[in-house]
């Protein structure tokens, strides 16, 4: 069965995709939730206004990425946790952790998912980390560990 997304579905389709999916995808979960719907005739408007909308918010997220890009450029967070005398955490500080203390912080909200962590650290003092902000928008983010 050929729908027509209306809504943006994760690793699925993005507004104004037309795709094959199976007719009870479509019925029991598509339809019901609004996420989806048939593919008529005469839906060539309906397509073209909805990839419309995709490019606006599109244009409109990319400009939120540089923005927030402009705003980390130069920009530290400090995280206090409990460490030995010789500088080891007790714990670590995950993406997680991060992304917390930069909307504390910073006031800037960011998912973990963005923020590149080889390995969670581990040790006190100044750590670069990477931030991700899609659209090939990427930076740089200083993280200062102390003991506590």
């Amino acid at each position: 069965m050929k729908v027509l997304f209306i809504q943006n579905i994760k690793n699925v389709a993005q507004i104004g995709d037309i795709k094959e999916v199976s007719s009870g995808y479509a019925r029991n979960f598509l339809f019901p939730r609004k996420l989806a719907k048939p593919v008529t005739l005469d839906i060539d408007k309906e397509v073209q206004a909805l990839k419309q909308k995709r490019d606006i918010e599109l244009n409109k997220s990319k400009r939120e990425a540089e923005e927030i890009a402009k705003r980390l450029e130069g920009a530290s967070v400090e995280i206090s946790e409990g460490a030995n005398t010789e500088g080891h955490l007790y714990g670590s500080v995950d993406a997680k952790k991060i992304a917390l203390e930069m909307e504390k912080q910073l006031h800037i909200k960011l998912g973990p998912d963005t923020i590149e962590l080889p390995h969670h650290l581990k040790t006190t003092g100044e750590h670069q980390i990477s931030i991700n902000l899609g659209y090939t928008i990427a930076t740089t983010l200083t993280v200062r560990v102390r003991p506590s």
